[in-house]
């Protein structure tokens, strides 16, 4: 199938696609007699396996330790546990931080001044 095919069946821009195959996340297709690339069922497979974990917010270096993990499925499954334990820790902290700057940002909108002078926001900026 052709870039075009591809990307309306997986909903992925083209230029994703491409930097995809340029960074080797998916393999590269081969190529018909112009030049065209011409991709397998298994790459519609490889890029919703993508999609799947940057919804999941992995990073492309998890992405592609994962897939290998795939294709060892005998293997045990430790590494992919240790991989999502670090992606949690990941998560939790950004969340704490989010955290952080919503209570700030709270903190802030209580700004009662009518005048930029009074203003929290503006104040609290310039203090950091």
């Amino acid at each position: 199938m052709k870039i075009q095919q591809l990307s309306q069946q997986t909903h992925i821009p083209l230029d994703t696609i491409r930097y995809y195959e340029k960074i080797g996340l998916i393999s590269s297709p081969q190529r018909d007699a112009n030049g065209y690339r011409n991709f397998s069922p298994q790459a519609v497979e490889q890029l919703l396996f993508i999609k799947n974990c940057r919804s999941l917010g992995f990073s492309l270096t998890d992405i592609r330790q994962l897939q290998q993990l795939c294709q060892t499925p005998n293997a045990q499954c430790h590494n992919a546990d240790q991989l999502l334990a670090q992606h949690l820790q990941n998560i939790e902290q950004k969340i704490l931080q989010l955290q952080q700057i919503q209570a700030q940002l709270k903190h802030f909108s209580r700004c009662q001044g009518e005048k930029v002078a009074d203003c929290h926001l503006l104040q609290g900026l310039q203090q950091r």
